[in-house]
């Protein structure tokens, strides 16, 4: 297997991998994103090939800012099925540990969701150690109806307290 630096020249290879991660996405927009991280010099993706030249893995990454200064996180890490647990996905997250270094920049994060229930344990093996565990709630809202007429939303009494800090 051989870990590369992605370039136009192998997008269609990338668009692919990017397609078996997210399959629910169209094609078009996971290209142009791809796109926009070859334009990018704080984004990078490698590509993981078999010794044929096929795709077998990826990872994306970004240079993010902190307040204790700037740090890379994975943005995307994507091994086929049958590639896995032989150390690619280590390997590809070892070429962005080289990329940040190169960079001085020590610190690499990633996160994951229930969606990838294998992920946990791939960051493990990867080095990664467990910070935090966050779950996000969302409501959708309805914007109060225009000028005053029925069903339109009343704006909340403030306390006096609030209206100072106004």
């Amino acid at each position: 297997m051989r870990i590369r630096q992605a370039e136009e020249g192998g997008l269609d290879a990338w668009v692919a991998l990017r397609c078996a991660l997210w399959p629910e996405s169209s094609e078009d927009a996971l290209r142009r994103e791809a796109r926009s991280v070859l334009r990018s010099a704080d984004q990078v993706c490698f590509l993981l090939t078999q010794p044929g030249g096929s795709p077998a893995g990826f990872v994306e990454a970004a240079i993010h800012s902190g307040p204790e200064g700037p740090y890379g996180h994975v943005e995307a890490w994507y091994v086929m099925p049958e590639c896995r647990r032989k150390g690619h996905g280590r390997a590809l997250i070892g070429a962005v540990e080289q990329w940040c270094l190169h960079r001085t920049i020590c610190r690499l994060t990633s996160d994951t969701t229930p969606d990838y229930p294998l992920s946990p344990a791939a960051h493990a093996r990867a080095g990664f150690r467990k910070i935090h565990e966050l779950t996000i709630f969302m409501k959708e809202l309805e914007p109060p109806a225009a000028s005053g007429g029925e069903g339109a939303v009343a704006e909340p009494e403030r306390s006096a307290q609030a209206k100072e800090w106004q």
